[in-house]
């Protein structure tokens, strides 16, 4: 490989880093009110915005001080605090590693409605144990644009 194209290759590797990092940020999240038992230390939406018709990806990074065999996780997208959607899920079919002891992720990978209203919305996570006891309940901001028109 000459020169120059090896030059090309690096800043080409280099600018799609940049786009990924653009499109991975933290994102904007709270707990319920309420005291939870697991921590949540990150929590990244992509892309961010998302777009109507596409796939997001929600990570949430956490932390919890026991095992955890199992569970339900509960998610409620809400659009001007009205819900538009709910889902329960397997916690296990969600976490990367089941059972979780310690440190967890939460991958949660939708494709969105191509009809989705553009705005801002709100998705709310719950997580309980087999037990039914709560883990945690957390309210993270989402921004949807509308579909890409190319």
């Amino acid at each position: 490989m000459t020169r120059v194209a090896k030059t090309w290759a690096r800043v080409l590797v280099l600018a799609l880093g940049f786009l990924v990092a653009a499109q991975a940020q933290a994102a904007k999240w709270k707990y319920c009110d309420g005291e939870w038992e697991a921590r949540i230390m990150n929590a990244t939406v992509v892309p961010d915005p998302a777009r109507a018709g596409q796939e997001i990806n929600v990570l949430i990074d956490g932390e919890i001080g026991r095992l955890v065999k199992g569970g339900e996780l509960d998610l409620t997208v809400l659009f001007h605090r009205i819900p538009v959607y709910k889902e329960k899920d397997d916690l296990c079919d969600r976490l990367e590693s089941c059972p979780a002891n310690g440190a967890f992720t939460v991958n949660a990978k939708q494709k969105l409605p191509p009809l989705t209203l553009p705005g801002n919305y709100q998705l709310k996570i719950t997580a309980k144990d087999t037990e039914d006891k709560d883990l945690v309940c957390m309210v993270l901001d989402l921004e949807i644009k509308g579909p890409a028109i190319f």
